[in-house]
């Protein structure tokens, strides 16, 4: 006859297995052995020391202690603890077999189908762990611990977006829970969706102010919206909290990377990468931070050993040879580095291609579509080369619709055709496709040369005036991460205004901010129209953004405004210097690079090269006609 506990003893175990529940299995162990020695017959004192063993990782133990329980009362839930022992112990049919009894015996307790739901996951039975969850959940719809088990196991097995549904369900049942906040929020951005990410990121590091693992997350979030100052703030806190946490260095490093002030980034990046010396990813975020500072031996050194690292996935890889690719770029090495710009495309969605296979640069007589990869600059900038590849092929040219107009009015000749927006290239013949950034490699063309193409532009010039007429460009597209670093508050640019006899027009578009001196506002229009007011000016003066490409293009006498660690088409092995101490691009001879001679934030590092633009204005008004 099977002894009945008495209401002294249940209560006596329930009590122990909440303190277990509450991470204190040392005095739930010490409650329960004493409890089996007073009643060695009780079978829920058995039960609570098997569940104590299985969370102390102890199978073994856990098993033993599971079966003397069910010998003494063989009820459902003591089932479900030995099939997760066995399942501890990698013995999944088992497992399966002594938690089925529980299914059998109690088909309305969702532990059972939970836990059947883990046994036939370990045996690879996916949709039936999947239906097994869903069991759980109809049973106890409103008890967020079932969804929260669903998101996590669709996550897992690639079913994000599904997974998030589930989870969202978990945080409308109890809004006010940060567990529930913390899971949900971690899979959004698992998705990518960072943004949604961060307010329940927000709560959790409101509700956990002291804890380094929540501000983390809630920095990380606020990084990838763009919010840097805000992050700088929360994961500097969160480092002086855990300073050994790999992952926060990293964003930090980051964050300051995008601010400017490299010092700090290389230090927070050294940090993460002596942390964890085979990450690659990691490997590759510090020689970033040291390929701005111009440490670019340093570098080049941990690029390469990225590229090595046997741990080191192929994306891994990917992004540390296209990271050199920029570097050697930069230092003039061109051959090396047009070929390690190539791996761009192992992490870039490769879209444009419709379909069509690589075209390598062999000579061919049936068309090859070359298109525009990435922006108004590169597109621009890699134009250069389409003429050379009409030389080897017949070639049919897709861009984007912002610069299509300005690429029908240059002259190709008979061999370039520029096809209307959603056209198939296939039907126009095309046998092979090419990105133009590709061009200089398959076409083994490795130094850079100038271009200045006949452009058929409309007379739209500025109204006659003395004075000289100057185009300012103060900002690009600030989805770019080290937007912060290239685009310039334009309240920097008041000592242009000092300077007599120059009269100032705008080259951007919807400004948000005012300059401190008047200009005229540019019309609104297509890139045709920019080309045609840029066409009248005497000069422009523009941070890094297409503008500099277009003016330069044009061969109108261009002033960059160019951050500290800029980009590799500015630096140093693309840059001719003159006997009068100007550097001017290889690319552009009409642009001079004038480059901020140190990093850091804010407007200070570009008091320096406004003066310098300030003089070189003046020197223009002085000139004579």
């Amino acid at each position: 006859m099977q002894q009945v506990p008495t209401d002294s003893e249940h209560a006596s175990v329930n009590a122990a297995l909440e303190l277990l529940a509450h991470g204190n299995a040392e005095l739930a162990a010490e409650r329960l052995t004493a409890l089996v020695r007073a009643a060695p017959e009780n079978a829920e004192a058995w039960h609570g020391l098997a569940c104590v063993a299985r969370a102390n990782g102890s199978a073994d133990s856990a098993l033993k202690l599971a079966a003397k329980a069910i010998t003494l009362s063989p009820q459902a839930h003591f089932h479900i603890t030995m099939g997760l022992a066995l399942l501890m112990l990698g013995h999944t049919e088992p497992a399966r077999a002594a938690v089925n009894v529980a299914v059998m015996q109690t088909p309305r307790d969702p532990r059972a189908h939970q836990a059947m739901a883990d046994v036939l996951e370990a045996q690879g039975r996916v949709e039936d762990a999947a239906q097994a969850l869903k069991n759980a959940l109809r049973l106890r719809p409103l008890e967020t611990d079932r969804h929260l088990a669903l998101a996590a196991f669709l996550a897992r097995h690639g079913r994000v977006a599904e997974g998030i549904r589930a989870s969202q369900k978990a945080v409308a049942l109890e809004p006010n829970n940060i567990f529930v906040h913390n899971q949900h929020a971690l899979l959004l951005e698992r998705a990518g969706r960072m943004r949604d990410a961060a307010p329940h990121f927000a709560q959790v590091a409101a509700a956990l102010p002291k804890n380094a693992a929540a501000l983390a997350n809630y920095g990380a979030a606020l990084f990838a919206q763009g919010a840097f100052e805000e992050a700088q703030q929360v994961l500097t806190q969160s480092v002086h909290k855990q300073p050994d946490a790999t992952e926060t260095h990293s964003n930090l490093g980051l964050v300051h990377m995008a601010l400017g002030a490299l010092p700090e980034a290389v230090e927070h990046l050294q940090a993460a990468c002596t942390r964890c010396p085979d990450d690659a990813r990691l490997a590759t975020n510090y020689g970033t931070a040291l390929a701005e500072s111009g440490r670019t031996a340093e570098a080049e050194a941990l690029f390469r050993r990225a590229m090595a690292l046997p741990s080191a996935s192929e994306q891994d890889r990917a992004r540390a040879r296209f990271n050199l690719g920029p570097l050697l770029l930069g230092e003039g090495r061109f051959e090396d580095g047009w070929r390690y710009f190539e791996a761009r495309k192992d992490l870039l969605p490769q879209g444009h291609t419709q379909g069509l296979p690589d075209w390598k640069g062999q000579a061919q007589t049936t068309p090859v579509l070359l298109y525009a990869e990435q922006g108004l600059g590169d597109t621009l900038q890699f134009s250069r080369y389409i003429t050379y590849a009409a030389s080897r092929a017949p070639v049919l040219l897709v861009v984007p619709s912002a610069v299509r107009g300005l690429m029908m009015r240059l002259d190709w000749g008979d061999a370039v055709t520029v096809l209307p927006e959603g056209a198939h290239a296939a039907e126009y013949g095309a046998t092979a496709a090419c990105s133009l950034l590709s061009l200089p490699y398959v076409l083994g063309m490795a130094e850079p040369f100038a271009w200045q193409p006949q452009v058929d532009l409309p007379c739209l010039a500025p109204a006659v005036t003395e004075q000289i007429r100057v185009g300012l460009c103060w900002a690009g597209n600030p989805t770019y991460r080290f937007d912060r670093r290239r685009s310039l508050n334009p309240v920097c640019l008041e000592p242009l205004a000092r300077v007599e006899g120059v009269s100032f027009y705008s080259l951007q578009q919807n400004p948000e901010n005012l300059l401190p001196f008047a200009l005229a506002p540019l019309p609104e229009g297509d890139l045709v129209q920019t080309a045609s007011i840029i066409q009248g000016l005497d000069a422009v003066v523009t941070v890094d953004t297409g503008m500099a490409h277009l003016a330069g293009l044009l061969g109108k006498p261009t002033w960059l405004l160019n951050r500290f660690g800029g980009d590799w088409r500015w630096a140093q092995g693309a840059i001719m210097h003159q006997t009068t101490g100007e550097e001017r691009s290889l690319w552009y001879p009409s642009v001079r690079v004038v480059t901020q001679p140190q990093a850091g934030e804010g407007m200070a590092p570009w008091h320096e090269p406004v003066a310098r633009v300030a003089a070189a204005l003046q020197a223009l008004v002085q000139k004579p006609a």
